[in-house]
């Protein structure tokens, strides 16, 4: 069983927190809960907020018509206006099931024709990059190099996620059997995720620039562990992200993120799993978690190993909209805006290479 399966055993409130701290519960359900304890932080002009989103990347978002199992999803190509509009610089889509790259490589031929036609309009717009990747979920054949050689071949394949819905971990937390696990939880890798790793070295030993990300998304810590450890000894050419680290299946402990960054790791900060967003109904937020933790990692890491992200694209969580929420709450909540042009351009385009 792995740590964080024994920890929800006995942390009804999630891995995170101590249900011992008895005050911490009262103080919650407390009537006059929001005007004794909330702290909206300082103020945020939305002239600022603006300033910072010109030039962000997110590296990890959704949209329709992919994931079209959740109707009322924000259109990829709708997304994808609002951010040129806005200024931003990048996007890479996700998508449970299927290669997104392709659809990628449409929508930034069309952001391009917009830019011709508003150009003989007299209208000025620079289109956002549009990346995607592929997840190695069972749609797509599992842990299949195959399927990443082609999603690479594709071009403008800048993450390949490890599997999600079809992962040991996630089965385990939702009381099933079976699922993809890419080690055995004690150091040594399955033969498919040393081959999907020397498929990412080998792309990223280029003179480009191109390069490609894995993403960790929602097998255990301590296959995570597993992965860094075996790309340090390796010296491989191959940085790994943590999907979300606040959400509650890929949540990290203080001493785990910290550990990560140590291996060389980098981690996802999500809106959608730091600040409430309408429509959300029983989706979990440890808001007081995530921003405390975002800036202990700051003060004793440094941000350059930290990624902020929307993870947006569910209804009622359109991306733009979720990215001036998140951006306020950051500076509201004393996150300097260097730290923040750090974490939300500066090492994401590293991470990416040529864009």
């Amino acid at each position: 069983m792995t740590k964080a399966m024994e920890d929800w055993k006995v942390k009804k409130y999630g891995r995170v927190i101590d249900v011992v701290d008895e005050n911490e519960l009262k103080k919650r359900t407390h009537p006059a809960w929001p005007y004794l304890y909330f702290n909206p932080g300082q103020p945020v002009e939305p002239e600022k907020v603006n300033e910072i989103l010109r030039g962000g990347i997110d590296v990890h978002i959704h949209g329709a018509p992919l994931g079209g199992w959740l109707p009322g999803r924000p259109a990829m190509v709708q997304t994808c206006i609002e951010a040129s509009e806005a200024g931003m610089k990048a996007l890479v889509f996700k998508d449970h099931n299927t290669m997104v790259n392709n659809c990628a490589i449409i929508i930034q031929d069309f952001l391009g024709r917009m830019q011709k036609e508003r150009a003989e309009k007299g209208e000025e717009f620079t289109p956002v990059q549009v990346f995607g990747g592929i997840t190695l979920n069972d749609s797509v054949g599992g842990m299949n190099v195959r399927a990443v050689k082609t999603a690479l071949d594709y071009g403008r394949c800048k993450e390949v996620w490890l599997p999600s819905l079809d992962a040991a971990h996630q089965k385990e937390a939702m009381g099933l059997s079976g699922g993809i696990r890419v080690s055995d939880c004690k150091g040594t890798l399955t033969q498919e995720m040393m081959d999907v790793l020397a498929v990412l070295a080998e792309y990223n030993d280029n003179t480009k620039g191109e390069r490609v990300v894995l993403s960790a998304c929602h097998v255990s810590n301590e296959e995570k562990f597993d992965i860094l450890r075996y790309i340090k000894k390796k010296d491989m050419d191959v940085k790994v992200l943590m999907d979300h680290v606040t959400q509650e299946m890929t949540i990290l402990t203080p001493d785990e993120a910290k550990e990560m960054i140590d291996l060389g790791g980098y981690l996802e900060f999500a809106e959608c799993s730091c600040v409430p967003w309408p429509g959300m109904q029983d989706w979990i937020i440890a808001f007081d978690y995530s921003f405390n933790l975002i800036k202990e990692l700051i003060k004793e890491k440094g941000p350059e190993h930290l990624v902020l992200i929307t993870d947006a694209g569910q209804p009622g969580n359109e991306p733009i909209p979720g990215w001036k929420m998140f951006i306020k709450t950051l500076l509201a909540q004393g996150v300097s805006e260097k730290d923040i042009d750090v974490m939300f351009k500066q090492t994401p385009e590293m991470l990416l290479g040529k864009i």
